[in-house]
C-alpha cells in the first residue's frame, strides 16, 4: 500500500475514531502538573484520538462520590491549562467508582 492510499485511509477512518482511556487510582496518590496529565500513558490514546479531530469531544467519566467528582474537576482543569478547549470537555457522573476519559469524535 502506498503512502497516499494509507493516508486516505486514515482520514476516513478517523470521523468514527473513539477511545476510552481509564485513569489508574495511583495517578492522584503524588503530586500532579500538567506534564504529569501529558505523560500518564493511560491517557494518551485519548489525547491522541481528540488532537486528530478538532470536532472530537473529551468525555470525563467519574463515580458519584465526591473523590472521584473533584478527581474529575482537578482533571478537567488541567486538561484546560494544556489548552484543551473547555467547551469540548464534559463531565459524566456515571460510573461506580473511578474515573476515565472518553474522546468522541464526529
Amino acid at each position: 500500500m502506498n503512502r497516499l492510499t494509507a493516508f486516505l485511509i486514515l482520514m476516513m477512518t478517523s470521523c468514527t475514531l473513539h477511545a476510552a482511556c481509564s485513569i489508574p487510582q495511583s495517578f492522584w496518590d503524588w503530586p500532579r502538573s500538567g506534564d504529569a496529565v501529558l505523560s500518564l500513558k493511560e491517557i494518551r490514546p485519548c489525547i491522541d484520538a481528540y488532537l486528530s479531530d478538532p470536532k472530537s469531544k473529551l468525555i470525563i467519566h467519574h463515580g458519584a462520590n465526591d473523590e472521584d467528582s473533584l478527581h474529575s474537576g482537578e482533571l478537567r482543569a488541567w486538561l484546560m491549562s494544556l489548552a484543551i478547549d473547555p467547551s469540548r470537555i464534559t463531565d459524566a457522573s456515571d460510573l461506580p467508582k473511578g474515573l476515565s476519559i472518553e474522546t468522541q469524535n464526529h
